[in-house]
């Protein structure tokens, strides 16, 4: 593996967003599409519900490799709002699909931080950045004083379960919830990492 000079950044660059919306969309796919529709649609709502102070960034060569989103303090990295689902989707679709996209949030501890989202860069993976970003979290949840970190895992993503384990986080349960059939989701794996 190849090690690259990335640099980590707290907050995520208004020059990146459209990257990140893509780069999310495209590591979430299963659990969007079936909300959001496909690729521009969903790409742009994605987009204007990004809390950018909210990210951990990995930037090679002052380029977007790859990014972490974040949950604490009352925030998420993507802050839904029924507003917006009504707007794009209308009065009562709005609201189903703000009903749907919200069954994915998870109440989180005061003193707790939970990642929201991994996402890199495709021509990158491979290359250590999940790995990078996932030990940055730890680093910021350290000096930022929280007591543990958490992640939810899709049985979609082996990979990305190995990482988090080979960082150190821990196994604590899993969960199987019916509404996640029409995502092609069997389930998720909660990790635990305590600082």
């Amino acid at each position: 593996m190849k090690l690259y000079p990335f640099q980590i950044r707290q907050g995520l660059d208004p020059a990146h967003l459209q990257l990140a919306a893509q780069l999310y969309f495209d590591a979430f796919r299963r659990q969007v599409s079936p909300i959001l529709g496909f690729n521009g649609q969903a790409v742009a709502f994605i987009r204007q519900s990004i809390n950018p102070q909210h990210a951990l960034t990995a930037i090679l060569d002052g380029k977007l490799a790859g990014f972490v989103g974040l949950q604490y303090g009352g925030q998420n990295f993507l802050q839904l709002r029924l507003s917006q689902f009504t707007q794009y989707f209308g009065w009562l679709p709005g609201r189903i699909y703000f009903r749907q996209a919200t069954l994915f949030e998870q109440p989180l501890l005061d003193g707790d931080l939970r990642i929201e989202s991994i996402a890199v860069d495709p021509a990158m993976r491979g290359q250590g950045v999940g790995t990078w970003l996932l030990n940055a979290v730890t680093d910021f949840a350290g000096k930022q004083g929280f007591r543990a970190i958490h992640i939810d895992i899709p049985d979609t993503a082996p990979e990305l379960f190995q990482t988090c384990r080979r960082v150190g986080f821990n196994y604590v349960s899993t969960q199987s919830w019916k509404f996640l059939r029409p995502f092609s989701i069997t389930n998720f794996v909660t990790l635990t990492k305590t600082v």
